[in-house]
């Protein structure tokens, strides 16, 4: 599909995947139009010298408007949090914003709508037994498997999941076609651009913990390209995965320690002991009032499954291509992450 003069809509757009796919499309020569909130930071957007369109994506009046004109939408907004308390927020950004904005992109009659949600929103693996663990059995997850985190009750999980479901009802009729991408974790260079300095403190601790889950991790960089090939080549009511290398959490602390130098002491503590620290957290965060802290009890949840997955699909379908964990890695703890909006090439 040639993006040649055709009005893209990116919402979200002062998130860092928003405004990754921003610095692609203009690599490919193409303005893409911003959807905006009143208080959002445009600094980067108004260096390219792109129209704006203001609107709260939780205010549906505003959203016939926003739309207008619309050839093609990538809705890159999104709340991702582990807290448990705020639900009605999750629900209202994840769910209600996602479901009400394709709603008026089919009125508005929009071709085409990529929706970015992500890998736990397809689900998990249950945790292997130690003898699969020895024997290095992996099962990787894909768009095929049916949910199985809902018992979980995590809102971040439930209500990505949630906008994947209602948008494919809505799909179901009209002419606006839609196709969801499904990232896993996502690896990006911080703001202060120094990530090793970063990196350096979180490891400056006598014990690591020893987590033995898998983990998928891949380039924003890679994501973005996968984003606006779904958007070129995505099949209607189909979901993509774009995924990196899987890893185990221990061989992360690893090659990070590697390349910094570092010598971890690794530790395997028990479940209740993680349990116990986030709970307690939680309490002290409600006692002083802090409003965030490293390790929710939600989290812990998640310590009971694996989180590998395959890209095949998206690889055969899209073209979709990823670096090596290592080569991002190595990028980022050098401080020589380009080729980003952060760090352009010249």
């Amino acid at each position: 599909m040639d993006l040649t003069d055709k009005k893209i809509l990116i919402t979200g757009a002062s998130g860092r995947l928003g405004q990754q796919v921003i610095y692609e499309l203009n690599k490919m020569g193409i303005k893409p139009i911003i959807q905006v909130r009143k208080d959002s930071n445009t600094s980067y957007i108004d260096s390219l010298k792109l129209e704006k369109r203001v609107a709260d994506l939780r205010n549906r009046e505003s959203l016939p408007l926003l739309v207008k004109n619309i050839d093609y939408i990538i809705h890159t907004v999104a709340l991702i949090d582990f807290r448990q308390d705020r639900f009605t927020q999750f629900a209202g950004i994840n769910t209600v914003a996602a479901v009400d904005i394709f709603s008026a992109a089919k009125e508005a009659g929009v071709k085409k709508f990529v929706h970015i949600s992500t890998v736990v929103a397809v689900g998990g693996t249950p945790r292997h037994s130690n003898a699969e663990e020895q024997r290095g059995d992996i099962n990787l997850t894909d768009e095929a498997q049916p949910f199985n985190l809902e018992h979980l009750r995590i809102p971040y999980i439930m209500t990505k999941h949630a906008a994947e479901t209602e948008l494919l009802k809505l799909a179901n009729g009209g002419s606006t076609e839609l196709v969801i991408v499904n990232p896993s974790i996502v690896m990006a260079p911080s703001r202060t651009g120094d990530d090793r300095t970063k990196a350096q403190k979180r490891l400056k601790g006598f014990v690591v913990p020893d987590l033995r889950n898998r983990v998928n991790l891949v380039d924003i960089r890679d994501v973005a390209r996968g984003v606006i090939a779904a958007l070129q080549l995505g099949r209607h009511r189909e979901r993509y995965i774009l995924g990196g290398d899987n890893i185990t959490a221990r061989d992360l602390i690893l090659a990070i320690s590697i390349e910094l130098g570092k010598t971890p002491h690794l530790f395997k503590f028990p479940r209740a002991f993680f349990t116990t620290v986030a709970k307690l957290s939680l309490f002290f965060s409600r006692l002083t009032g802090k409003s965030k802290i490293s390790l929710y009890p939600d989290l812990v949840k998640l310590m009971d499954y694996d989180w590998a997955f395959s890209s095949m699909k998206a690889r055969t379908e899209l073209g979709y291509r990823n670096r090596s964990i290592y080569t991002s890695l190595k990028e980022l703890l050098n401080n020589d992450f380009t080729d980003t909006f952060l760090k352009p090439l010249r």
